[in-house]
């Protein structure tokens, strides 16, 4: 047995065979196993890799690596997670001839390989890597095994060079049912670096190429494949970024004098915040898409998007820094920003040019520079696309930087919505084949100051339902034993406003039901840091204790259903004729008010008919003694049919929302997240100071008359020669 295991000798094969008969339903054919075991460091012996093979390269290696890496480590850096990196071809590779490590028999070209490290020597900054190709990122992200199109190698960190060189084998045979997989053909390198200056043409953190060692003429030469990073990590060290669009962004963004005498704040551009980073909605027309938009510097200093930034770059990071055009402080910064979207494939052909920069699945990658005013809150640049001539994955590509992007961020103090507005357009005239039309944008995700007061606000609505919800129960309970304790008012109690109530219950439970069993509903929507898991609790209580009042008021509903006549009684009519007397009267009613909801909020387009439908639900629920007041009139009833803290108390219960809505302010309603509103949803009632008046105003009156009518009776409001003696 060898004493060292190397890269030729780390496979580990097999076949998974079953044991039962072909003609067994558990049969399964055999199965070949493949894998790379990590060992003990003592027992793996590096012989592909040094620094003397690093430094051959093949003369195509950038020399503009970033100068301040000696003391990077290695296996902390590759080992703790994989890399991901965006694959760039020449313009030749229209198909796969010369194109890929795994020859023409691999009729796709990958999009996309990941680096991700499996065994390390700390103290000799060497690692054995798997390299992963794939043509979508999400299968790469899952850690898929397909040793069809994936690579063993070994790498090492090329202090000469400070790049990242790799030897890279195929595995040879590993479809043979005989067991002679192996790992072989070692002639492929991979260089990796870190750019030492990036600028609005060349933004990427990290860049790299993968080569062979082999001519033109032999069997498995490919052409050098670039790839580059796109997942904005800041993995690279003491890089700086070149400003070269200043003189077009002074033309269109001339510097405004301005006194800011509001008191209003805006994020610095400094700092551990991410209040300059978002994700948006990109709208064009009625078509919208979704994208993010990433500071990458403010003035030579990068922006700091968490704590995943290594310390020693971080300390270099915050080196003397000229962001300002002058020594004023009221001038403002120099920033610049990576923004990516992906079109709608139904995008009119106005926009349609924006495609030509499209290099995934009609994603379009942009990169803007210009200046920030911290004072207003305002960004104005100039952007830069990529114009990809010969496919997808050219590498010989243009840039158009005839954009002007603009962007408002929100003030960080106040009672502001938190979000930001801002828009993309061309600058080139109608006639010219890159126009493209103006572009909204909106962003999708709260800051983090916004977020903080939405957390503040969350807790205080949970509170309010659990409040609600627990008087709620109460006055059904309330009326419960006041129905046993007197049966001879059942009659006289609406079934149709006992229904609109038990819908009222059962519709958020059947919309929200996936929050007591889900725990990632909300962070999908905002990041909530560690309070996430607490505001997930207390959804749960919350669902609970509406789930108990919609059981009350379904008992409720039907023990009056079972509990009233069927027939005559005496000189009393059958109560169920009232019953649909007063459904005919109060269905015309509902149905004017829903199409006239519809048409009024027709051209609002931050609703849908479902959310004009919700909204007027809501409303129905807060005239829930409609029908009550409509069957007191038909049965001309008298005496406490319903008890007094029952509607009252619910009346008291339906209308404090909107209250609330009052002292919250129309500010604070962000219809972007309307999900993350517990109480006082915005979408799922009529929210507005004119509207919460009116159904105020509107639920005490119904209180009131049904107070009246249950003391003089149903029609005590009518001339006398429409009222009739009441019934005993």
């Amino acid at each position: 047995m060898a004493r060292y295991i190397t890269l030729k000798t780390s496979l580990v094969s097999g076949i998974l065979e079953s044991l039962a008969s072909p003609d067994d339903s558990s049969y399964f054919d055999p199965i070949r196993m493949i894998g790379f075991p990590q060992v003990a460091p003592f027992k793996y012996n590096y012989t592909l890799v040094s620094n003397d093979e690093c430094n051959k390269g093949n003369g195509n290696t950038q020399q503009d690596s970033a100068t301040s890496m000696q003391s990077i480590d290695v296996s902390s850096r590759f080992k703790s997670r994989t890399r991901t990196y965006q694959l760039e071809y020449p313009s030749s590779c229209s198909s796969t001839k010369n194109c890929t490590p795994f020859g023409q028999e691999y009729r796709f070209l990958p999009s996309f390989v990941a680096l991700n490290g499996i065994q390390c020597l700390s103290a000799d900054k060497k690692l054995r890597f798997l390299l992963e190709f794939q043509d979508r990122r999400y299968t790469l992200d899952s850690q898929s095994f397909n040793p069809n199109i994936t690579l063993i190698g070994e790498g090492t960190w090329n202090g000469t060079k400070d790049e990242l060189c790799i030897v890279a084998c195929r595995i040879l045979n590993q479809s043979d049912p005989m067991g002679s997989a192996h790992v072989g053909d070692c002639s492929i390198r991979l260089t990796l670096w870190y750019p030492a200056v990036r600028s609005i043409k060349n933004t990427h953190t990290t860049e790299g190429q993968i080569w062979t060692t082999k001519t033109e003429n032999d069997i498995g030469y490919f052409e050098t494949i670039k790839f580059q990073s796109f997942d904005h990590s800041l993995e690279n060290y003491g890089s700086k970024y070149e400003f070269t669009q200043m003189e077009k962004v002074r033309r269109f963004c001339p510097t405004e004098k301005h006194a800011n005498g509001q008191g209003d704040i805006y994020p610095s551009g400094f700092g551990y915040n991410q209040d300059m980073t978002f994700d948006m909605s990109v709208k064009h027309n009625n078509m919208a898409s979704t994208g993010f938009a990433v500071p990458i510097f403010v003035g030579n200093r990068v922006y700091h998007l968490g704590t995943s930034v290594d310390s020693n770059r971080w300390q270099e990071a915050q080196a003397p820094t000229t962001a300002r055009l002058t020594p004023s402080d009221n001038s403002p910064l120099t920033i610049s920003y990576e923004i990516g979207f992906t079109l709608n494939s139904t995008s009119g052909s106005g926009i349609s040019s924006l495609k030509l920069s499209s290099t995934y699945n009609g994603r379009v990658d942009l990169s803007a520079e210009g200046f920030y005013d911290d004072q207003t809150g305002r960004v104005c640049m100039i952007g830069c696309r990529k114009l990809h001539s010969f496919g997808k994955n050219s590498i010989n590509a243009s840039f158009d930087c005839d954009m002007l992007v603009r962007f408002q961020l929100p003030r960080t103090n106040g009672d502001g919505g938190g979000f930001m507005k801002g828009s993309i357009e061309s600058l080139r005239k109608e006639t010219d084949v890159l126009y493209f039309e103006h572009l909204d944008v909106l962003s999708l995700t709260y800051t983090a100051t916004a977020a903080k007061k939405s957390l503040w606000r969350m807790d205080l609505e949970i509170i309010m339902v659990l409040i609600s919800d627990t008087f709620s129960c109460v006055f059904i309970a309330r009326l419960l034993f006041h129905v046993k304790k007197r049966p001879e008012t059942v009659p006289s109690i609406s079934v149709l406003m006992m229904l609109i109530l038990a819908l009222g219950h059962m519709v958020p439970l059947v919309l929200n039901f996936e929050a007591m069993f889900s725990n990632t509903r909300v962070q999908k929507d905002i990041s909530l840091g560690t309070t996430g898991g607490w505001l997930e609790i207390n959804e749960v209580v919350v669902r609970t204790v509406t789930m108990v009042s919609f059981i009350l008021q379904f008992h409720l509903l039907h023990l009056i259903w079972t509990a009233k006549p069927n027939n005559n009684d005496g000189n009393r009519k059958n109560p169920w004729i009232s019953e649909i007397q007063a459904l005919i009267i109060c269905l015309p009613l509902y149905i004017v008010g829903g199409i006239t909801t519809l048409l009024v909020n027709s051209k609002n387009n931050n609703y849908t008919i479902w959310d004009d439908l919700r909204s007027y639900a809501g409303l129905t629920l807060d005239g829930f003694l409609l029908p009550q007041l409509v069957l007191n009139i038909l049965q001309i009833s008298k005496g406490n049919a319903l008890s007094h803290s029952f509607y009252i108390g619910t009346t008291f219960v339906r209308l404090l929302p909107h209250a609330y809505d009052l002292y919250r302010g129309p500010n604070n309603i962000s219809h972007q997240f309307d999900r993350l509103y517990i109480y006082a949803n915005p979408r799922s009632d009529f929210y507005s100071p004119s509207w919460d008046i009116v159904i105020c105003c509107g639920g005490i009156v119904f209180a009131v008359i049904v107070f009246l009518q249950q003391r003089f009776g149903g029609r005590f409001m009518f001339p006398k020669k429409f009222v009739e003696p009441a019934q005993s």
